[in-house]
Parts: structure tokens; C-alpha cells; sequence
């Protein structure tokens, strides 16, 4: 067992409180993790598995993502970056072997941010955790100003969205949003009725630009649907248009209870 207490005293204090999944095999290496980055900061998730790391990231959005290499190897169809990287773009941290030192290397070139090398310093791990976070900080566009150019609240039927705060409420029902399904949800709900790609929701609502990213617009449409439809297996709100692909239907009143 590795002792931990050592690494207690190091926390980071200058960001703000971020979702990380730890994909890791080494139950030492995770609690190492969590020590070193104690603190109100971050909330963690864990999985021992690659198949468990696709299914949260199917669940939640995460600020950062921190991999064993080992894990990544993946028996049919792509490598479990590959896969992640289909579904967010959020940054990626290889953790590596010292003797597989040349497999990260291999990473960072197929997409991964950084890499860190087995053991590493307290230190290392935080510079490279705060450097990641940096480098995300600008995901989505700078809203304006609410109290200038937006109402507090948009609705359309049963859907009501707080601009402000991360929430929705349907049928008078609170529902908290992560901050890329409220994004999504608002730049639907102000533009309605109107189809948009993949491509351009995720570049009109979340800037992003790269290309091969979008299948994390269909993993937050399936999370947002989750929360404010009544049906998902058929969706009155956010609408599928075959080949081309969703909008926001403004044309349907749900009744509140």
C-alpha cells in the first residue's frame, strides 16, 4: 500500500470545482490522486474499466479526464482515447509506466494533453492538472450580459430556463443542468423551431471548433432529453430531423399538472 498522507497538503486552490474521471486500474494510484487533489475543489468519478469510462461519460460532462495507459488498449474497433475524444473534448491525462514511457508519447500525438510518468511528484501532477483546466477555461463563448440584452427566463410550454443560474424548470419541476446542457438547451430555446447540425450546435453553442468532436452533442441531447422530456423514446421538445439534426419545437404545449 502506498502511504498518502504525505500528499494532503497540496491542493489547488486557484480553480474552480471541476468534475474529474479518473480511469485507473492501480486503487492506490487513485486514492494518491484524490489526495493530491484534496480539497472543495474537485468532485471525483472512478472507473476500473473502459467500458466504464464510456457509460459515465454518457452520464455527466467532465473537466478533465485522467487515464492509465494501460487501460486504453481497447480488443475490437478503436482505442479508448479515440472514443473519448468522439464524445468531448475536454483534456486528457496520461498516466504511464516508467518502461511504457514511449506509449504516452504515442498518446499525445493521438489526441491525449499530457503525460504523466509513474511514480510522479505531487508537484508534477498539479502543474500539469492546473495547466489542463487553464487551457479548458474557454469552452463556451462569454455570455452577454443577462440584465442588458436577455429576459431572466425564457419559456416555451412547459419549459422554463433561468438565465443565471444552471437550471430548468418543467412542469414546475427544478432540474440542474451541467453547464454544456444548459448551453445547448439555451442556444436551442432562443433560436426555435430552427434545424441545426452537430457541427453547429456544438460550434454556435459551445465554440468549439474542431472537427470529429460532435458526437458529444448527441450525448448531451440524450442527457438533456433524459431530464425534461416525458417520453425520450419520443421527445417533444428537442426533435430529431433524420440526416440533418435537432432543433427545439416550440409548438408544443405541455400542460402543467
Amino acid at each position: 500500500m502506498v502511504a498518502t498522507e504525505q500528499f494532503n497538503s497540496f491542493v489547488l486552490q486557484e480553480v474552480k470545482e471541476v468534475n474529474i474521471l479518473l480511469v485507473e486500474k492501480d486503487e492506490d494510484y487513485i486514492s494518491i490522486l484524490q489526495a493530491v487533489l484534496s480539497g472543495g475543489n474537485f468532485i471525483f468519478d472512478t472507473t476500473f474499466t473502459n467500458k466504464g469510462a464510456l457509460e459515465k461519460l454518457e452520464e455527466k460532462d467532465y473537466d478533465l479526464i485522467i487515464l492509465n495507459a494501460a487501460l486504453n488498449q481497447v480488443k475490437s474497433g478503436k482505442n479508448l482515447l479515440d472514443q473519448i475524444r468522439t464524445r468531448t473534448i475536454s483534456p486528457v491525462i496520461i498516466l504511464v509506466d516508467e518502461k511504457d514511457a514511449d506509449i504516452g508519447l504515442g498518446l499525445m500525438e493521438a489526441g491525449a494533453d499530457y503525460d504523466l510518468v509513474k511514480p510522479f511528484s505531487p508537484h508534477r501532477l498539479k502543474a500539469a492538472v492546473t495547466a489542463a483546466l487553464r487551457r479548458n477555461e474557454v469552452c463556451t463563448p462569454e455570455p452577454a450580459p443577462v440584465e442588458t440584452i436577455l429576459p431572466e427566463s425564457i419559456r416555451t410550454g412547459a419549459v422554463e430556463l433561468s438565465l443565471g443560474r444552471l437550471e430548468a424548470v418543467v412542469n414546475n419541476k427544478k432540474i440542474n443542468l451541467s453547464a454544456r446542457e444548459f448551453s445547448l438547451l439555451q442556444f436551442l430555446m432562443t433560436n426555435p423551431n430552427r434545424i441545426f447540425t452537430r457541427k453547429e450546435l456544438a460550434e454556435k453553442a459551445w465554440g468549439w471548433t474542431q472537427n470529429g468532436e460532435i458526437r458529444a452533442i448527441d450525448s448531451t441531447i440524450k442527457r438533456l432529453r433524459s431530464k425534461i422530456e416525458d417520453d425520450t423514446r419520443h421527445p417533444q421538445f428537442i426533435l430529431t430531423e433524420r440526416n440533418e439534426g435537432y432543433l427545439f419545437n416550440a409548438n408544443k404545449e405541455h400542460p402543467a399538472p
